[in-house]
């Protein structure tokens, strides 16, 4: 019991120390952020942080990948069942978008990785996303194949990758960072689920899955999956 209670509470420490260590590298960047500031966020010296994580790239590291690999749990459930894969592709978007709203810290994490110059730092970026990357092209290869998906404009893949993907990191990300006439919460649940519908729009309009509608009740644009 005793022993339980001492993993448990080793667990609840290491959860609470990369959620510190989130905030801080996004804050901050990671040549800025100290071990002894996220400690004391948590409530602990900077050696109780090493025992959890023998270095400030290990706990990095360990960030990047506990944040990609939620994200990755979340997308395999979404596509599980035998409902069209044009529902699922739809449902992985929306999941997608709702893991950046819930955690934006990595949002900017990631986007200063992108633009590091570290080749090693780049290059395991590359490797922790790509299990993303491969899930989403076999969904958007099968439906190419049995017609589900039909991009009315002639793109690929990456292409509405980009366009799909860019536009929630610069929303959550970026946009707070190059204005201050923003005149509200962009993460608020309404001001989210506003660009999430518009995003989806723009994915079923992209991905050729349904069809788009627009309501003359106050100029509203309202979509139907096909």
């Amino acid at each position: 019991m005793v022993a339980d209670m001492r993993t448990q509470k080793a667990q609840a420490t290491r959860q609470a120390i990369l959620a510190a260590a989130e905030e801080q590298f996004a804050r901050l960047g990671y040549a800025d952020t100290r071990l002894e500031d996220i400690g004391l966020e948590v409530g602990i010296g900077r050696s109780a942080v090493l025992y959890h994580f023998q270095s400030k790239e290990q706990l990095y590291d360990a960030v990047i990948r506990t944040a990609i690999g939620d994200m990755m749990n979340d997308l395999r459930r979404a596509v599980v069942g035998s409902r069209p894969l044009a529902e699922r592709f739809e449902e992985m978007i929306s999941v997608a978008l709702d893991h950046i709203a819930r955690r934006p810290s990595f949002a900017q994490i990631a986007l200063r990785l992108v633009g590091t110059s570290d080749p090693e730092r780049k290059e395991r970026l590359l490797s922790d996303a790509a299990p993303i990357i491969d899930l989403l092209q076999a969904m958007y290869d099968e439906g190419i194949r049995t017609g589900e998906i039909r991009p009315p404009l002639g793109s690929d893949f990456f292409h509405i990758l980009s366009v799909l993907s860019g536009g929630t990191m610069f929303y959550v990300a970026a946009l707070p960072a190059i204005t201050k006439r923003l005149p509200y919460d962009l993460l608020s649940p309404d001001q989210f689920d506003t660009h999430k519908r518009e995003v989806l729009l723009i994915a079923r309009v992209l991905l050729g899955i349904g069809t788009v509608e627009r309501s003359m009740d106050g100029g509203v644009a309202t979509e139907s999956s096909a």
